[in-house]
């Protein structure tokens, strides 16, 4: 679509931005516009520059060759307080748990969801992938080609991530070794008497 002379590039990308529920790809959005991917990350910046330079609440993400606009950090506490509610009623306690199996060790089947969890989480996961928070990424070459399962950008933006790698370290919530091998230990004794 060529965009009339009265309407900025800029103006146009943040609007779509703003529409979007999810990250855009710079390429798609060149291609909509028909200019170069060049155009519209130097009208990217442009964006990142007027929410910089003003005290608006709002800032440009890049992330893996797409673009969001999502709330400026020093916002965070304040924002996420406010839509606690709509995301806990979102997300049950199933599917939190099934979401930080897959982010930390994907891609993940089906099989070993319910092996970390305990219980048979298909179910979890099917409607993971209908919100859009797992999608599927093939099948395995293992006994029966099971399907995998990995985030997706709706889950990075969901939880105000930029990627994986903004993911808190697993072993903060590990507990220490000497705790586990003390349990274990004491587990192995009690268990033989």
């Amino acid at each position: 679509m060529t965009l009339d002379k009265n309407l900025s590039l800029t103006a146009a990308i943040s609007a779509i931005l703003f529409a979007s529920p999810t990250p855009v790809e710079i390429m798609k959005l060149a291609a909509h516009f028909e200019v170069t991917a060049e155009d519209i990350m130097s009208a990217a910046e442009e964006i990142k520059k007027q929410l910089d330079d003003t005290s608006c609440g709002i800032r440009l993400k890049e992330a893996n060759g797409r673009y969001s606009l999502s709330t400026k950090p020093e916002y965070g506490e304040s924002t996420a307080a406010f839509l606690d509610q709509r995301r806990a009623a979102f997300l049950s306690n199933a599917a939190l748990e099934t979401l930080a199996i897959a982010a930390y060790n994907q891609p993940v089947t089906k099989t070993y969801i319910s092996q970390v969890r305990g219980v048979a989480s298909a179910e979890v996961v099917e409607s993971l992938v209908d919100k859009g928070l797992l999608q599927e990424a093939g099948r395995l070459d293992l006994p029966g080609h099971p399907m995998s399962y990995t985030t997706t950008d709706k889950f990075l933006t969901v939880f105000g991530l930029d990627s994986l790698d903004s993911l808190p370290n697993q072993d903060s919530f590990l507990p220490k070794d000497e705790v586990v091998e003390e349990e274990y230990v004491q587990t192995s004794l009690t268990d033989n008497l």
